[in-house]
């Protein structure tokens, strides 16, 4: 499906609009080289024949699978199924966001993902649809002046159980 979109803010008017909405995190939104707002698009499913056919022309897929799939994958993401529809997008935007964060890693760049923002007001001070476009996280990305502090994790017998 590919519910995910990205809103780059590199520019300085961007940079200010987003401001007010990330209060706490100031710092990386003003010395980031730029602040990807990650979206999940709630309409994403209107995009499946696109991308089935692309997949058909390249020899990606048989015809016969993409006419199988699509019709199924319309009826899971039904429009008054909100819940399981949000909880899908949200997964998969979430998914590509560290993708991207371990791409960007991987080629020298440092990233941030931040989740303390206005979220109820991002999409609408960037002219999107707010009904639409579902706000998932901020990823700041750019090049570290300074290493960040050192982190630590619980131990794995505090977080995982073996039956």
């Amino acid at each position: 499906m590919q519910p995910w979109r990205f809103l780059v803010i590199d520019s300085e008017e961007g940079k200010a609009t987003l401001a007010p909405l990330a209060k706490f995190n100031q710092v990386q939104v003003e010395t980031s080289s730029a602040v990807i707002a990650v979206f999940g698009d709630m309409n994403a499913v209107d995009s499946i024949e696109t991308i089935y056919d692309m997949a058909v022309e390249k020899g990606l897929m048989p015809q016969e699978v993409r006419d199988r799939q699509v019709p199924a994958i319309k009826g899971f993401y039904r429009p008054e199924d909100v819940e399981t529809l949000r909880d899908s997008i949200l997964i998969d935007s979430g998914l590509v966001s560290m993708q991207l964060m371990l791409v960007a890693r991987a080629h020298g760049y440092d990233t941030n993902p931040i989740g303390g923002y206005e979220k109820d007001q991002i999409a609408e001070a960037f002219g999107l649809e707010k009904e639409r476009y579902l706000p998932v996280m901020l990823l700041s990305i750019g090049k570290a002046v300074d290493a960040g502090y050192p982190s630590v994790r619980l131990p794995i017998a505090d977080i995982a159980e073996w039956k």
